[in-house]
């Protein structure tokens, strides 16, 4: 397994809690909006099957007139551009080996859009295009690319990032009436990536507590069922 991240810290973290599980895992430290890391890729890891494409930036919370230029090349290099090339750059190779697996992790604000984030949505929106256009390219090669959509999950930048009355909203129109947790989507990233998905392409998996679902949550009462 390789981990790239831009913090090294953050991943020797991480792969350090992977080999004490007794698992195998390589950090690589790289800016994804270039090319040159590709290099390092490939010495560290010559064939790779299995791709998560799951890196995300935001700009800051506005409306589309006051977002800079700079952040929405920003957000598109991270959120679709840096999938896009990593999937290229590894799409012949799973073609050639007759296996591969592409997950994309995107978002519900694709589907139903998300003011302030105009940048974000459309980013993660271009990644549906690029996961159903790989799923044509590389079916009949074994090659299988799907796409999650992700609503509120419970990760440090969550925290950290959303504002708390945004987080509640978020929560009370999800119909689990909470958010998830990083352990959840990994399930559903693992069942992807594995030989017991070989039939499962193009798809777009809303893994998102069913947030969206209930038009008007608060007709309803803390026990969940609707009033009379």
């Amino acid at each position: 397994m390789v981990l790239v991240s831009r913090s090294a810290e953050e991943l020797g973290a991480v792969t350090d809690s992977i080999r004490a599980d007794g698992g195998e895992a390589i950090a690589l430290a790289a800016d994804l909006t270039g090319e040159d890391w590709l290099r390092d890729l490939d010495g560290v890891a010559p064939e790779v099957d299995l791709l998560v494409n799951n890196a995300a930036s935001f700009a800051p919370y506005g409306p589309l007139e006051e977002v800079s230029e700079a952040d929405i090349r920003g957000v598109l290099e991270v959120c679709a551009v840096a999938s896009l090339r990593l999937s290229r750059h590894l799409m012949g190779g799973m073609k050639a080996r007759g296996f591969g697996r592409i997950v994309s992790v995107g978002s519900v604000a694709a589907s139903y859009g998300a003011g302030g984030q105009v940048a974000y949505a459309t980013a993660k929106a271009a990644l549906a295009g690029m996961t159903r256009t790989l799923a044509v390219e590389g079916g009949r090669c074994g090659v299988t690319a799907n796409l999650i959509e992700l609503g509120l999950v419970e990760t440090e930048r969550a925290t950290s990032e959303i504002d708390p009355v945004i987080r509640e909203r978020l929560v009370g129109n999800t119909a689990i009436g909470r958010a998830g947790t990083p352990e959840e989507v990994a399930r559903v990233i693992s069942f992807l990536c594995s030989e017991e998905s070989g039939y499962i392409t193009g798809a777009v998996i809303p893994v998102s507590g069913g947030l969206g679902l209930a038009l008007y949550p608060e007709q309803f009462p803390e026990g969940g069922s609707p009033t009379a």
